[in-house]
């Protein structure tokens, strides 16, 4: 009994230093498990169609199952497959969560908060984001969020060598396909912009919103290429 207590305080501590070490691949890690394990029990494609808006994206989407010759009578294989790449993108949720908590407190508070989309992020039919539009274009929305705070950040430290105004173009153009996927968080969108502006930096929201007419007019280019007319589906 004496050993076996020994072993698990050493394995604990061992653990728990290597969360120390490393607390974004163990996070990560976590998650990973926890989408592992999801991915392989919940059936269905695992995500609610009901509750799926009609968006550039979808549409983009549609056009690709259509031309692939996909429909969700493909089989149980297309379900895992679903699921599987549902379960992927909620990866990066996680790991803009944690990397934009870093940016504004420390590094064990990020972990902590992260472990919120870790366990309830899983998939639209698996965690408390049930619209597979706003499940999909979170992280979008995060990424760009995730630049944007970045270079303010440099910004506030007079690290002004290393701000530069592509950073604001690249954060433009994921926040505008997260337009693209989920028309709502145009709202959160806006407030991005307008923070930047009161916060003085309109070369910043300049650039970001260029990035964002970018990303609208070329997803709706190229619906209109593939044969899809983008008014379909310019509708909340």
């Amino acid at each position: 009994m004496y050993f076996c207590t020994q072993i698990r305080t050493i394995m604990l501590e061992r653990l728990k230093r290597f969360k120390n070490d490393h607390p974004f691949t163990s996070l990560m890690l976590i998650a990973i498990m926890v989408r592992i394990i999801v991915v392989i029990f919940v059936p269905g494609f695992g995500s609610n169609r009901d509750l799926q808006h009609t968006t550039l994206f979808i549409g983009f989407l549609e056009k690709i199952k259509a031309i692939l010759g996909i429909s969700e009578s493909s089989g149980p294989g297309l379900m895992l497959l679903s699921r599987a790449l549902y379960a992927t993108v909620s990866l990066f949720t996680v790991s803009m969560v944690y990397r934009i908590c870093d940016l504004i407190s420390t590094k064990q508070n990020a972990w902590l908060l992260a472990l919120i989309p870790a366990f309830s992020c899983v998939m639209p039919s698996f965690g408390i984001i049930e619209n597979a539009s706003a499940f999909l274009g979170l992280p979008l929305l995060l990424y760009g969020a995730n630049v944007v705070l970045r270079q303010e950040v440099l910004r506030e430290n007079n690290l002004t060598d290393n701000v530069h105004r592509t950073s604001f173009l690249v954060a433009g153009l994921m926040l505008g396909l997260g337009i693209c996927v989920w028309y709502e968080s145009a709202f959160i969108v806006l407030s991005i912009l307008l923070i930047l502006c009161f916060r003085r930096n309109f070369k910043g929201a300049l650039m970001t919103f260029i990035g964002i007419v970018i990303s609208i007019v070329a997803l709706g280019l190229l619906l209109w290429i593939l044969g899809v007319n983008p008014l379909k589906y310019i509708q909340l």
